[in-house]
């Protein structure tokens, strides 16, 4: 008899709770790798952050050394005994560089097209734009998400 109430059972379908465990498992399953593929997504726009960086610390470093020692990017690199010195024009404040370091691309220590904004875009108000966040005096340049910065 308990064959002849498997066979009845199985013609009718799937019951609704069946249905339902079933698509509460898919939703759980679903809700996973949304879930993973946004923090895989953070760490490689993290990861493309301090590549930039890295790039840009080492192309600055480049100049510095280059220019014996007397500025970083954005200061006037020449001694006061250099005719340049007078001439060297300081980069405007009210440009999209405003610290100058456009210099390492136009004297070719990065590539042009180079990606100037953190992947992951502004943080807390502060501008994600490396230009903006770039400290002339120490040469120091960071992303404004503290975790990005090498």
């Amino acid at each position: 008899m308990s064959g002849i109430l498997q066979r009845r059972r199985s013609e009718k379908g799937f019951t609704l709770v069946e249905l339902m465990v079933t698509i509460l498992i898919l939703g759980i399953l679903v809700g996973i790798v949304v879930m993973t593929m946004h923090i895989a997504k953070d760490k490689a726009e993290e990861a493309t952050c301090k590549s930039n960086l890295k790039i840009l610390f080492s192309a600055i470093q480049q100049y510095y050394t280059l220019h014996g020692g007397l500025a970083y990017p954005g200061e006037n690199p020449y001694p006061v005994s250099d005719p340049r010195h007078d001439t060297w024009i300081a980069p405007d404040p009210s440009s999209s560089d405003p610290q100058g370091l456009e210099v390492l691309v136009t004297d070719g220590y990065i590539k042009p097209g180079f990606q100037w904004t953190c992947p992951s875009g502004d943080y807390n108000g502060h501008s994600g734009d490396y230009r903006q966040n770039y400290d002339r005096t120490t040469g120091t340049v960071t992303c404004p998400r503290p975790s990005h910065n090498p």
